[in-house]
């Protein structure tokens, strides 16, 4: 019999390899492939040595090699087909996915005629061209969805239509050909995506057109995912809660989670034009603990790059009716933008987020823009004046966009500084309650504050490891990676969080609105109020008195302050507090879902762990509730070099 080697290189480790999976389950309901081809799996992380994957893929000796190709794993899957074809000239290799569809000339060789493309959903294109192989003669020319070289021409043969009845593909769950050895398993309940954002090839990938598979399917599936208690599930779906099923299909998830102890979190793409929907969803994982936090996909909010980018989103206002209902509801949210997009100006940019913020946006994320293969805005990127860099490394084959016709390099740049100090100063809550005080009663806009922080930090000294970490991540494109955002948190936060402090303090000092009494106390609100990502992180301690707030003392994760009535109101504006006492003397208790810092953990870990946390970062911020009884707390002694100070907690 002849080998079939499916390879997914993927971005996360112990991943259900879906993709192979299904064209796997598909292949084997042909006998003559039964008979002819015995299947087997090669899956690692993109990040694995290239060497050490090379030496496997080689020493697998197959005749067929099946890649699945993305972005993040283009550039490893090029060094491996070369390898292959040097070691195994005989080898039949095809390529998938959404990174070599229609891109021939780009990949393919005349002088290889045993590398081909398949140009769209693969299951039926991969079994005919299996089919072709079989035989003595050459068929690849009735196969459809592919692309090749014969006799040193390019073939590309009709389109492969896409698969309607999508339980013709067996699961490869409840087949056998998934085991329990994963920690993370991805769903599709459904294929397709009915809109056309200029920056993804999934809706123009699938013609608009949804299909769905049998309900009873999934539901069997997410049972079998939960009693082989894999932890993470990721619901692949481009708009889950579209779907009116989805909100029962997600109490299911939860119902199997409560019998069988697995998945622990649920991750998903927001249906954009459902809120409400989802915000059930999000409610229905929440009251199971899988989920924390509600992810809302705008991109952008300057009217001029929608219409660019063919995207509709929710209206302004039902955002910050949801946002509203979502607070009530104590489930936070994130919004995720894109910078930058076409249309986008450096000043919209910094707008839009502000906008955001005066909208209760409890964390937002702007994501680089990749320059995606097929998409929209690569057919028109000359139009659209589009410069890209190449990031990811060697692995990876990204370019993320760093100019438009609308923002210049020098605005990118700019835009990058302006994120990351966005980003450090309030998803982090780190200037929330003086921040909405100077919004609302001095008419600065929070871009104002934002972009002076952006330029406080840059001033900084070329040894400040805050400002270093900015620069190195903007100069060598390390935003493209999905943990940088989350080692940027546990850097301000955790590894450097007193320098963070201080840097903060010495901003709000330089600046004109520093000379309002009031916005003094308030600051003492936000440095007791200031998060902590990990439970063993040592409490702060600050060198300058409390003036408003009266200090009185700490528990092992908790500081006990009384506020003087004056500033109350802003204090119930701004934190979580479960009950007002008469008397003002709070508990402010840092003691919530935090896990600890663990040193003999990756970097990638911590950022991964950061990264989730700041997402859903209502559940870390403490609660202020009333001290009770009065003798909870340890008073400072008046007299001691303690007046007035954060009385230094050792774990």
């Amino acid at each position: 019999m002849k080998k079939v080697l499916l390879v997914e290189l993927s971005v996360f480790e112990r991943m259900t390899p879906l993709a192979s999976g299904y064209l796997q389950a598909y292949a084997m309901t042909d006998p003559v492939i039964r008979s002819e081809y015995r299947f087997e799996r090669y899956t690692t992380v993109a990040k694995t040595p290239r060497a050490d994957v090379i030496r496997d893929l080689v020493g697998s000796t197959a005749d067929v090699y099946a890649f699945s190709c993305y972005v993040w794993n283009m550039g490893l899957v090029k060094a491996a087909v070369d390898a292959i074809r040097q070691a195994r000239p005989h080898a039949q290799i095809i390529l998938g996915g959404p990174q070599v569809m229609s891109q021939a000339l780009r990949y393919l060789s005349k002088t290889d005629e045993r590398t081909v493309i398949c140009n769209g959903e693969g299951e039926i294109t991969f079994t005919q061209y299996l089919l072709a192989l079989t035989d003595s003669g050459s068929r690849l020319h009735e196969v459809n969805g592919l692309s090749f070289y014969c006799d040193g021409e390019l073939v590309t043969t009709p389109k492969q239509p896409r698969i309607s009845n999508l339980d013709d593909v067996p699961s490869p769950f409840l087949t056998g050909i998934f085991d329990s050895d994963y920690s993370i398993a991805i769903l599709e309940t459904n294929r397709g995506c009915p809109y056309h954002c200029g920056f993804c090839f999934w809706g123009a990938a699938t013609n608009d057109r949804v299909h769905r598979f049998d309900e009873q399917r999934v539901r069997d599936e997410i049972k079998w995912i939960a009693k082989n208690e894999i932890l993470f599930l990721f619901i692949a779906d481009a708009n889950w809660g579209m779907l009116s099923r989805d909100v029962d299909i997600s109490q299911h998830i939860t119902n199997c989670a409560s019998d069988h102890g697995a998945p622990n979190v649920v991750y998903f793409s927001a249906a954009k034009n459902k809120p409400h929907a989802v915000t059930k969803i999000t409610g229905i994982f929440q009251d199971a603990n899988l989920i924390a936090s509600q992810p809302v996909s705008l991109q952008t909010l300057e009217p001029s790059s929608l219409d660019l980018i063919s995207r509709s989103n929710i209206k302004l206002s039902a955002f910050a009716e949801i946002q509203e209902d979502l607070r009530e509801k104590q489930i936070s949210s994130y919004v995720e933008l894109i910078w930058p997009l076409p249309g986008e100006t450096l000043d919209s940019f910094k707008r839009g987020i502000g906008t955001l913020c005066e909208n209760e946006a409890q964390t937002v994320i702007a994501y680089p823009h990749l320059l995606l293969n097929n998409t929209p805005i690569y057919h028109n990127a000359e139009k659209m004046g589009i410069v890209s860099r190449p990031a990811g490394g060697g692995a990876a084959e990204a370019r993320v966009v760093i100019g438009t016709k609308e923002a210049s390099e020098e605005d990118f740049i700019e835009g990058m500084y302006y994120f990351y100090a966005f980003h450090a100063l309030h998803n982090t809550r780190s200037l929330r309650t003086v921040s909405r005080y100077l919004v609302r009663q001095s008419g600065i806009q929070y871009q104002d504050i934002f972009s002076a922080f952006a330029e406080f930090l840059r001033q900084q000294g070329e040894d400040d490891p805050i400002l270093a970490y900015m620069e190195r991540s903007i100069r060598d494109a390390d935003y493209y990676d999905v943990n940088n955002y989350g080692l940027f948190i546990h850097t301000v936060v955790h590894e450097h969080r007193e320098l963070f402090n201080d840097h903060v303090r010495r901003f709000v000092q330089g600046q004109d609105w520093w000379g309002d009494d009031k916005v003094r106390a308030l600051f003492e609100i936000d440095l007791l109020n200031r998060p902590y990502m990990y439970s063993n992180t040592p409490m702060d301690v600050h060198a300058e008195g409390f003036q408003a707030l009266h200090f009185l003392g700490r528990g092992p994760r908790s500081y006990t302050v009384q506020v003087p009535p004056e500033y109350m109101a802003d204090l119930a504006d701004a934190v979580q507090i479960r009950t007002t006492p008469a008397d003002g003397v709070f508990t402010v208790e840092h003691k919530r879902l935090q896990y600890p810092f663990m040193p003999t953990q990756s970097r990638d870990h911590s950022g991964s762990y950061c990264h989730g946390m700041i997402e859903k970062v209502g559940n870390i911020m403490p609660f202020w509730q009333p001290a009770s009884p009065p003798d909870a707390y340890r008073p400072v002694n008046e007299s001691s070099d303690e007046k007035g100070l954060y009385p230094h907690v050792e774990i």
